[in-house]
């Protein structure tokens, strides 16, 4: 193995190197020269964050307010007919969810169930987005909004059907 002269220099004269030091001077001049860290007091840090936290507050609830009057001035101005569709969209799918858990937990006993029912639902669900594209096309179409319901219906008597055949 080569060995490296400096190296060897350096292990033989080590106390020769060790008896000098910098004078004060230049330590001095080192610690001017490095800046000291910047402490922020806990009061100013803690005063940032709660006025971002009212900014964040306040920005939230004038948006809130504002979608909330315009979704009520659009309810208020809307067609009867489409109320009725909206009411009935919210009646008939919290009904089939209801069901689709009943369902569910009949999967185990029934694992065909789930691509059948999941199959027909998507059908369906086909069907109502295409009648949905439709409506907003030819807005307060009454059978338009006639057949979403029936749709709904369907979806509602598929689940009542599964439930009765397989009692679970």
């Amino acid at each position: 193995m080569k060995t490296n002269k400096l190296e060897d220099f350096v292990k033989t004269n080590r106390e020769e190197f060790d008896f000098r030091a910098p004078s004060p001077d230049v330590w001095a001049k080192i610690e001017a020269s490095t800046q000291k860290p910047k402490v922020i007091p806990l009061r100013r840090y803690l005063s940032r964050i709660a006025v971002v936290a009212v900014v964040l507050v306040v920005t939230t609830l004038v948006i809130w307010q504002g979608s909330f009057l315009n979704t009520k001035s659009m309810a208020e101005n809307a067609d009867p007919e489409l109320m009725e569709l909206i009411e009935a969209e919210a009646f008939y799918s919290h009904q089939v969810n209801q069901k689709l858990k009943e369902i569910q937990k009949c999967y185990y006993t029934f694992p065909e169930l789930k691509e059948d029912i999941e199959t027909d639902l998507n059908e369906l669900e086909s069907m109502y987005l295409l009648l949905k594209n439709d409506l907003e096309e030819n807005i307060s179409n009454k059978s338009v909004i006639e057949a979403m319901i029936e749709n709904n219906r369907y979806r509602l008597q598929l689940c009542d059907d599964v439930l009765d055949q397989i009692k679970c």
